[in-house]
């Protein structure tokens, strides 16, 4: 009989962490970073026992909901691969996750420097098949490569933060147009 360190995850374990972070992923979207941890528990329908079972600190939760970003990121490359567009597509599908996700770079920002470069790495093996893929369908820029791409998204996070606290939203919606020009040859979605 294995022991508790070998043992699967109980199915209702599963659920449970699952609903919160769907729930994390509505509530920091709806009302910011900062809202009470118990409004998540509350929408996951399951106690603050439970929650701090799964996530012991808010920055626990938001890392654990910024990994399932990145697995997101991965899957949806992969649904892309075949299409000339595919990365325009995906840079879109990443900025409306940093729409959602507005806030969590500050909760992030004292999270281990090894693992946001693994997601990191991870997030640009998700782009470079369809950046080839869009450079020789002449959807991207001939000097735009990987990096640049990346870049565009803490630009994108700042035009974000800045619109927020102007009370501005479409200046966010601008700074997307512009960097989109700036990355790819297709007009702006």
């Amino acid at each position: 009989m294995p022991d508790d360190a070998q043992r699967a995850p109980r199915r209702d374990a599963i659920r449970n962490r699952e609903r919160l972070l769907a729930a994390a992923r509505q509530v920091f979207a709806e009302r910011g970073a900062d809202v009470a941890l118990e409004e998540v528990a509350r929408l996951a329908e399951v106690s603050r026992t439970t929650l701090y079972r799964h996530f012991t600190a808010r920055e626990q939760l938001a890392a654990a909901v910024f990994e399932e970003n990145v697995a997101l990121i991965e899957r949806r490359a992969v649904e892309l691969r075949d299409a000339d567009d595919g990365i325009v597509t995906l840079f879109g599908f990443v900025l409306d996750q940093q729409r959602a996700n507005r806030g969590f770079e500050r909760l992030l920002s004292a999270a281990d420097l090894t693992w946001l470069t693994e997601l990191s790495a991870r997030t640009i093996a998700a782009f470079e098949p369809l950046l080839a893929r869009g450079r020789a369908a002449g959807i991207v820029r001939p000097a735009v490569d990987v990096e640049d791409v990346m870049l565009a998204f803490p630009m994108a996070a700042g035009a974000m933060a800045d619109s927020d606290r102007a009370g501005r939203p479409e200046a966010a919606d601008r700074a997307r147009t512009m960097l989109h020009r700036a990355l790819f040859t297709d007009p702006a979605d």
